[in-house]
């Protein structure tokens, strides 16, 4: 019974985001950065398909990532301030089915836009002599997976700050998850053990998103091993989880008067 609740609520949350458009932006994104992709390869020698990927995964990532933020911030504050959830809740539905239904049609959002540009991103390789290998699906797979990483950690901050600032720490914390591992291998960070203290903390408590980067092996064809591959990807998995039940348990205690 609660699961056909939890779907609903998702079914709707899917639907209501369609009705947005925000799907027929992606599509013309998708197009604009085929046109953009084929005039730059024209200024291009030797690599045209590689700079077609390049182009593709990065739009691919960065509208992935707008979706998680600008979305997924309003994703519980909208439905508060427009006393949404209180007819939802007084059905009765459980808070969990409802947190869950409205993150899984979110979910469904990202799944779609990331299907659409990942389709148009290795046609274009394709179409100019570009090979689609196996690393390629495996980058693809993890831009969704830090997508919905970063959907949780906006959604949890939603439920501790207002919208600007839960946006701004996001932000914060993406950029600090990219650079953290090359920011410990610094000269200065090394020869000063306070500061080798607070990164380590920094990267077993925060998210990594740097696991979830392939972008350079794929560009360069370079081979991962299939641990790093299922490493990286139980990582964002189990990380992941842990963010769910974080918004989960939150959301069950927040104070919604």
């Amino acid at each position: 019974m609660t699961l056909n609740k939890t779907l609903t609520i998702a079914l709707y949350t899917f639907k209501e985001i369609w009705k947005s458009k925000i799907l027929l932006n992606v599509f013309f994104i998708g197009m604009g950065l085929m046109v953009v992709t084929y005039v730059a390869t024209e200024f291009t020698f030797g690599v045209p398909e590689r700079v077609a990927l390049d182009f593709g995964l990065g739009m691919l990532s960065l509208s992935s990532l707008g979706i998680s933020l600008f979305l997924g911030v309003g994703l519980l504050s909208k439905e508060i301030e427009s006393r949404t959830v209180y007819m939802v809740i007084a059905r009765p539905v459980p808070r969990y089915a409802f947190i869950l239904g409205k993150l899984i049609g979110l979910m469904g959002i990202q799944a779609v836009n990331v299907l659409i540009l990942a389709i148009m991103t290795m046609s274009t390789t394709r179409f100019l002599g570009g090979e689609i290998n196996g690393l390629i699906f495996w980058t693809v797979g993890f831009i969704f997976l830090e997508s919905l990483m970063l959907l949780l950690v906006v959604v949890l901050l939603s439920l501790l700050a207002n919208n600007i600032l839960s946006v701004l720490f996001s932000l914060a914390l993406l950029l600090l998850g990219h650079v953290i591992k090359d920011t410990q291998e610094i000269s200065f960070v090394k020869d000063n053990p306070i500061a080798v203290k607070i990164l380590e903390a920094y990267h077993f408590m925060l998210p990594a998103f740097y696991k979830l980067n392939l972008k350079d092996f794929v560009l360069y064809n370079n081979e991962l091993p299939p641990s790093y591959l299922f490493g990286n990807l139980a990582y964002g998995i189990l990380y992941s989880a842990f963010l769910l039940l974080a918004v989960v348990f939150l959301f069950q205690r927040k104070n919604l008067d």
